[in-house]
């Protein structure tokens, strides 16, 4: 039997909610699928990065075991009889020395496993003080770039322990620094230049750089404060911690928290997948700053002076604002996912903020 018009309106009238609301729930969860696609592509890149340079410094070295020994294939035997016919003394390898430096130079740091620390002070020169348990350490000095390397003859064919090597090296400020190890700790202090650290399976620390700050570790934490520049800050498995940024900035991690304190910046990107983010900064009029966090807590504290308009959005997250949520004219809202655009102040900076299993607080500070 037809139905009337009026039936068949007030089912239209009931289904068509329905409809859009899933259309937009559909949308939105593509829209944070994007997102978090897009920042694990640069994630994957840095890290791809990392990976490959260290890569290539293992290759290196069985390039300079086969030309030290030609029957050596890597096996447990061949690898004695290599040991027995290296020219270099077993045990400990050791670098100590100091050679004039200038500060517009290059520092290349890399190991397979140990420490590496690296400060900065104001003579013109470096020292460079290392050891290592069961490799040979490389050490190549020109005017304007010193290279210091770990064969691994011990720690990449077995048997080695973490802490097997450590590097202490003092430079002068404004040296760049290039710092890497596989499975261990790098921190560099006080050099007031480009800083280049990463790590395998160690965390890295930084502190007073400038420029073009890049810091990377696959499973440990990344902390790093007093940076002036771009920054780019990834970790897989380990969270990020930055404080008194004033720059560019882009923090990325899989499984681990994102906090950021004292930040001055213009373009502010981050994106975890199921770690927590925490936001505490200036907001500059012509800024863009977005939040991702597909199953973690954004909380954002601004000014209360701030000028800015919010997109923000959570699928099954609450939404806590200590600013009044006043929709103007273009500004809409949904209840879910739970969607809102609006300004406070005079608007201006432009955040965006989407988690999809998690809660959204905005406060002020």
């Amino acid at each position: 039997m037809p139905r009337s018009p009026v039936l068949l309106a007030l089912a239209l009238a009931t289904a068509l909610p329905a409809t859009l609301h899933a259309q937009s729930s559909e949308r939105s969860i593509e829209r944070m699928a994007e997102n978090i696609a897009a920042a694990a592509e640069r994630m994957a890149a840095r890290v791809e990065k990392h990976a490959t340079l260290m890569a290539e410094r293992i290759e290196r070295e069985i390039e300079r075991k086969r030309k030290s020994d030609p029957n050596w294939n890597g096996d447990d035997d061949t690898r004695d009889r290599a040991r027995r016919n290296d020219d270099v003394p077993q045990g400990r390898s050791r670098v100590d020395t100091t050679v004039a430096f200038s500060a517009d130079g290059t520092i290349d740091l890399s190991n397979i496993s140990g420490e590496i620390v690296v400060t900065g002070w104001s003579r013109r020169e470096a020292q460079i003080k290392a050891s290592s348990e069961r490799g040979r350490l490389e050490l190549d000095v020109s005017s304007s770039r010193i290279t210091l390397e770990e064969e691994g003859r011990g720690s990449m064919w077995g048997g080695s322990r973490r802490g097997d090597s450590r590097y202490e090296v003092s430079v002068p400020r404004g040296v760049r620094v290039i710092a890497r190890s596989i499975s261990g700790d790098v921190m560099v202090r006080g050099t007031g230049g480009e800083v280049e650290a990463g790590s395998t399976s160690g965390d890295v620390q930084v502190e007073d750089a400038v420029r073009r700050i890049e810091l990377t570790s696959v499973s440990g934490d990344v902390t790093a404060r007093q940076l002036k520049g771009t920054v780019e800050a990834t970790s897989v498995s380990g969270s990020v911690e930055l404080d008194a940024v004033d720059g560019d900035l882009h923090a990325n991690t899989t499984s681990g928290d994102i906090t950021l304190s004292g930040i001055t910046s213009r373009d502010v990107e981050t994106s975890t997948t199921s770690g927590d983010i925490t936001f505490a900064g200036d907001m500059a009029t012509d800024g863009r700053y977005e939040f991702h966090s597909h199953s973690g807590t954004i909380e954002l504290s601004i000014p209360g002076s701030a000028n800015a308009r919010f997109s923000v959005e959570t699928f099954s997250g609450e939404l806590e604002s200590d600013f009044p949520i006043t929709l103007q004219p273009g500004d809409r809202s949904s209840r879910r996912p739970r969607r809102f655009e609006f300004s406070v102040g005079n608007g201006g900076a432009r955040i965006i903020a989407e988690t999809f299993s998690g809660d959204l607080e905005i406060r002020k500070r």
